[in-house]
């Protein structure tokens, strides 16, 4: 079970690599591209099937800005075929000249298919921004 959540730990970060780097090459290869997964961004309805999901990143990693995510509070489950991870996502990025840092709660969901892990659901949540970055709990 622990090889298990290792081996979803290091798919998540690969996942968080293709964001930071606005690699979609990545992102499709960490995805299973079927009409059944599901991608929730901070404020964005859901989206529903491979194409809807591969085109919002695509328009996310084109409009550009973000500069850096840090994850924390990580938490894996897996049973099975699949697996869930929960975190904080600390964004940070860039609006004119201005760095803006957001917080969001985040669920990413894994299934083991074809000896390998790969995403069928991406949830994010904005999350309110206590006063201070250094309240900001197992952040630093």
């Amino acid at each position: 079970m622990e090889e298990m959540q290792q081996e979803v730990k290091e798919i998540n970060q690969k996942f968080y690599d293709a964001l930071t780097t606005s690699d979609l090459s990545l992102m499709e290869d960490l995805w299973i591209q079927r009409d059944d997964v599901q991608c929730v961004h901070p404020g964005w309805p859901l989206l529903y099937g491979w194409e809807k999901v591969r085109e919002s990143w695509k328009n996310i990693f084109e409009a550009g800005g973000l500069t850096n995510i840090e994850i924390s509070n990580v938490f894996i489950d897996v049973s099975d075929d699949t697996a869930w991870l929960n975190c904080t996502e600390k964004l940070s990025y860039t609006i004119g000249e201005q760095v803006v840092i957001t917080l969001a709660q985040t669920t990413n969901i894994f299934e083991y298919k074809d000896s390998a892990w790969r995403m069928v659901l991406h949830h994010a949540s904005p999350m309110p921004m206590p006063p201070t970055e250094k309240e900001i709990p197992n952040l630093q």
